[in-house]
C-alpha cells in the first residue's frame, strides 16, 4: 500500500472520528491534509495522465465560485443581481453606508471557506486518481470496511449506554440527534451509505477471487475455510452485516431509504454479473438476509413508527424550507447568494418554522441552485457529466472480474446512495463525509491496471516493403 493510500485512510478516519470534522479545529487540518496528499501525486514517478475533462470541469467550478468572491462595482451588482443589492442594504453596514465595491456573495468569508474546501478536495481527487493502483484501491476498501466496523460498534454501544456525551466525553455545542461520533444521526447514516457498498464490493471481490482458486470437489471447499481467503471473506461479510445494523439503529429515515436502494442496486448488479465467476445468488441472498436480520434487530415496529410520523409533520418541515429555497433561488437566478451562505440568507428569507433557524436546505441540489445560481450550477452539471463519462470509460477499459472491478462497483454504488440521500438531507456538507466521498470518486475514476499496461506496450510495426528495398540495395 502506498503512503498516499494510507494517508487517505487517515484523513477519512480523522474526518469521521472528529465528530464529522464540523469544527474549525478539525476541518482546517483535514482540508490541509487533503491538499498535501493530492499535491504529492504530481511528484510521484508512478502517476498516470490526468483526465483533462475531469480536471477542466473542476477548474471551471472553482473559477465560478471565485467569481462570486471577486470585488464588483455596486452598479454592476444592481444590474445583474438586484436582490443582492437589497439584501446587502439590510445586512452589510459598510455597503449600506455607500461602499463602491462588494463581492457578489452576500457573505464573502463563508464563500472563501467553501472555495478553499473545494480546491483541497479537487486536488485530492485528481492526485489519487493519477496514482491509485489496484492494490491501493484494495487496501482503501479494507480500511473503509474496518473503520465502518469501528464506527458501527461505537454507535451501537453508545446508543445502549448514552450519557448525553459523544464518545463519552464530548458535549455537542448545538444539541442535535447524535449517533456514533456524529452530532446528527443523518450524517452518520450518510457516511455509512457510502462505506457500506464499498464493503459489499470488497466482499464480492474476495468471493470471486476464491471461486477462481478453489478446485472442484467438496473436500477442497471444506479446506478453503482454513485459508486466508476464507478469513478475509468472513471478515468482510461480518463488516457488511454490522454496518447495516448500525445504520438501521440510527433511525435515520433518509439513511434507511438509502440502505434499501444500495442493497437493491448491489444485489441486481451481482446477479447480472454471474459470468465473473461470482455466485450471485448466494451473495444476493446474503444481502437479503442482512436486510431482514438488521431490520428485525432494530425493530420493524420502530422503523414503521419513524416513517409514520412524516404524514403529520410534512417531512419534518422540509417541504416548507424547500419552498423557501426555491423562492430564494428565483430571486438570485444568475449568480446566486454565494456558496456556503444559505444560513446567512435565511435570516431574512425564511418563512416557515420561525422558532428555529435553518442553515441548510435539507436538499443539497436546491441549496446549490440558491447559492450558486446559473454561474455555479452549470459548471457543477459539467462536472457530473465529465465524471460519469470517465467512470463509464473505466468500466469499459477493464474486464468485469477481479477484486478491483467489484471495489469500483462498490464506490459507484456508494456515490449513488449518497446522491439519493442528498435529496432530503445535507450529509456532504459535513467535511468528514465530503472527504470519504472524494476518495470514492477517485476509486471510481482511477485507471485500471489493464489500461495502464495497454498504454505502456507499444506494438512494433514492421515496414516490410522498406526492409525489402534496403536488402536489394
Amino acid at each position: 500500500m502506498s503512503w498516499r493510500a494510507a494517508a487517505s485512510l487517515v484523513l477519512i478516519a480523522w474526518g469521521a472520528l472528529a465528530f464529522g470534522a464540523v469544527y474549525d479545529w478539525a476541518y482546517i487540518p483535514l482540508f490541509a491534509g487533503c491538499a498535501i496528499v493530492g499535491l504529492s501525486a504530481w511528484l510521484s514517478p508512478d502517476r498516470t495522465a490526468t483526465d483533462l475533462r475531469l480536471a477542466g470541469s473542476l477548474a471551471v467550478l472553482a473559477a465560478a465560485i471565485a467569481i462570486q468572491l471577486a470585488p464588483a462595482p455596486v452598479s454592476l451588482i444592481r444590474r445583474i443581481s438586484p436582490e443582492t443589492d437589497l439584501f446587502l442594504q439590510r445586512y452589510a453596514m459598510k455597503y449600506a453606508e455607500g461602499s463602491s465595491m462588494h463581492a457578489l456573495s452576500i457573505d464573502p468569508g463563508s464563500t472563501a471557506l467553501a472555495l478553499a474546501a473545494v480546491c483541497a478536495l479537487a486536488i485530492l481527487l485528481l492526485g489519487l486518481a493519477r496514482t491509485m493502483s489496484r492494490h491501493d484501491a484494495l487496501h482503501i476498501a479494507r480500511g473503509i470496511s474496518g473503520l465502518g466496523v469501528a464506527l458501527a460498534l461505537i454507535g451501537i454501544v453508545q446508543k445502549a449506554t448514552w450519557n448525553g456525551k459523544i464518545l463519552g466525553f464530548w458535549t455537542p455545542r448545538e444539541g442535535g440527534n447524535p449517533f456514533g461520533p456524529y452530532v446528527n444521526r443523518n450524517h452518520f447514516a450518510g457516511w455509512m451509505l457510502m462505506a457500506l457498498p464499498v464493503a459489499i464490493g470488497y466482499l464480492c471481490g474476495t468471493v470471486a477471487r476464491s471461486a477462481q482458486r478453489i478446485k472442484p470437489g467438496w473436500h477442497n471447499r471444506l479446506l478453503w475455510f482454513s485459508s486466508q481467503d476464507a478469513s478475509e471473506t468472513i471478515a468482510a461479510a461480518f463488516a457488511v452485516a454490522l454496518m447495516a445494523l448500525s445504520l438501521l439503529l440510527s433511525m435515520s429515515r433518509s439513511g434507511m431509504i438509502g440502505l434499501l436502494v444500495a442493497l437493491a442496486l448491489s444485489g441486481s448488479l451481482i446477479i447480472r454479473r454471474r459470468s465473473t465467476g461470482l455466485n450471485g445468488t448466494v451473495i444476493a441472498g446474503y444481502l437479503l438476509f442482512v436486510a431482514l436480520a438488521a431490520g428485525a434487530w432494530a425493530g420493524f415496529d420502530r422503523i414503521a413508527a419513524r416513517f409514520a410520523g412524516d404524514a403529520s409533520t410534512g417531512l419534518d418541515g422540509r417541504l416548507g424550507i424547500w419552498a423557501d429555497t426555491l423562492r430564494l433561488a428565483g430571486k438570485f437566478p444568475l449568480v446566486g447568494i454565494g456558496v456556503n451562505t444559505y444560513g446567512t440568507a435565511t435570516l431574512f428569507y425564511q418563512t416557515v418554522s420561525l422558532d428555529k433557524h435553518f442553515d441548510a436546505a435539507h436538499n443539497d441540489y436546491l441549496q446549490l441552485l440558491a447559492e450558486g445560481g446559473l454561474l455555479v450550477c452549470v459548471p457543477a452539471v459539467l462536472l457530473l457529466v465529465a465524471f460519469t463519462r470517465t467512470v463509464r470509460r473505466r468500466f469499459a477499459e477493464s474486464p468485469p472480474q477481479g477484486v478491483g472491478y467489484w471495489i469500483r462497483v462498490g464506490a459507484v454504488t456508494g456515490i449513488a446512495a449518497i446522491a439519493l440521500q442528498e435529496m432530503i438531507d445535507f450529509s456532504l456538507q459535513i467535511p468528514g463525509n465530503a472527504v470519504l466521498f472524494t476518495v470514492l470518486m477517485a476509486v471510481a475514476v482511477r485507471e485500471s491496471t489493464s489500461a495502464r499496461s495497454a498504454k505502456t506496450i507499444e506494438p512494433t510495426v514492421v515496414d516490410r516493403p522498406s526492409r525489402l528495398r534496403a536488402v536489394q540495395s
